[in-house]
């Protein structure tokens, strides 16, 4: 049987870890609400510009240099991890997606020092790094992201963008989601719409509603200026914001897992805690009786 005080130096190691991964999780869980509820405040907004997109793509005759019809022949690849660890799966499973699809792609982008790490593992060039957007992120800290994507979309140099991050679903929930932002289509519109509806909380029901029926409703409007010029204009703000919504969905879940995977560390090491005191007790229970023992047979003897 292990010595008391080595059990007893292994007890309060686990409780100081313990500590430590309590005071991790409460951070944890006061971010992730925050980060919550920047990502749903942020989805009304995006809904209504999802749909003035669709809205404006559905004229045939409008051609912006944002919804080209040709075959792709270059892809930028972006790909949206964490800049830290202790966060259970979140990183691996963005990757083990990435590595299903994402390896076709002829440029790269990482946002976040995993991304980057395994970029280079993989031996794919890292064409450009995003690093620290922060944990409440603002519409100006993702402009040099959003302004590199579009100005390269521009200029010719990709003609197809895939994103893979991943997707709050609920606190006990994110899933990794391939998103497809360039070019754009009436379709994709539509399932990025349905994609970043909430399974829970009070934007579920509402935002499900306006989407069936902007769908089942057709409405004429009376476009100033007009369309062609509309399009132009508005469509790098509405994309940025796109590109916005999505880094504060991955924010939102890697925040949640951190807070999970915390938790059942701290619920881990009690548990540890909790053993090794009976076995501490066992031990010490059993010097007592052997020293009890000792004293009797002592005692016998001396008779």
């Amino acid at each position: 049987m292990e010595s008391r005080q080595s059990l007893s130096r292994r007890r309060r190691a686990v409780e100081n870890i313990g500590a430590v991964t309590k005071a991790m999780e409460v951070v944890a869980a006061v971010k992730m609400r925050k980060s919550q509820e920047a990502a749903l405040g942020s989805r009304p907004y995006a809904f209504k510009v999802l749909d003035l997109l669709e809205k404006l793509s559905r004229d045939s005759f409008l051609e912006a240099s944002f919804m080209r019809r040709e075959p792709p022949k270059n892809t930028l690849v972006i790909l949206v991890t964490s800049d830290r660890g202790l966060i259970g799966s979140f990183n691996t499973q963005v990757l083990r997606a990435f590595s299903a699809r994402g390896a076709d792609g002829n440029y790269f982008v990482a946002v976040g020092k995993k991304a980057e790490a395994f970029l280079i593992k993989k031996n794919l060039p890292v064409l450009r790094k995003f690093y620290g957007f922060g944990d409440f992120i603002s519409g100006s800290e993702i402009e040099p992201l959003s302004d590199f994507i579009i100005n390269g979309y521009e200029r010719g140099d990709w003609d197809r963008v895939l994103t893979f991050s991943m997707h709050f679903r609920s606190a006990l929930r994110q899933e990794a989601l391939v998103r497809e932002i360039f070019p754009l289509d009436s379709r994709k519109i539509q399932d990025l719409v349905s994609e970043i509806i909430p399974e829970h909380g009070r934007f579920a029901g509402l935002e499900k509603d306006s989407v069936s029926e902007s769908g089942n409703r057709e409405i004429d409007y009376i476009f100033e200026p007009s369309k062609e010029e509309l399009l132009n204009n508005l469509m790098p703000h509405l994309l940025k914001m796109q590109i916005y919504h999505l880094i504060l969905e991955a924010n939102a879940s890697e925040h949640a897992a951190r807070y999970v995977a915390m938790k059942n560390a701290s619920d881990n090491a009690a548990g540890l805690s909790e053993t090794l005191l009976i076995q501490y007790n066992k031990a010490r229970q059993a010097a007592i009786t052997g020293e009890i023992i000792e004293i009797s047979a002592t005692q016998n003897a001396m008779k």
